[in-house]
């Protein structure tokens, strides 16, 4: 059986950064990006999006609308 990869995490793999250093880059509390990585569904909000994208426009790391949402 393979195990679904979450939002959350599919995120963190892109940024190839640890949660702590995410949510530093996203101006977030550090627990709330670690919470949301372990989360079952690891869904992210709208205001988490917009700032994923534009830290990755920043960052120069190709982030797409579908790589924050969950896979069906």
């Amino acid at each position: 059986m393979s195990q679904i990869i979450t939002p959350w995490q599919k995120v963190i793999a892109k940024f190839g950064l640890r949660p702590a250093q995410l949510a530093a880059e996203l101006n977030r509390h550090r627990s709330k990006i670690s919470r949301a990585v372990r989360d079952d569904s690891g869904l992210i909000s709208g205001r988490d999006q917009v700032l994923l994208l534009q830290a990755a426009k920043r960052l120069g790391i190709a982030l797409e609308p579908s790589d924050m949402m969950p896979e069906g």
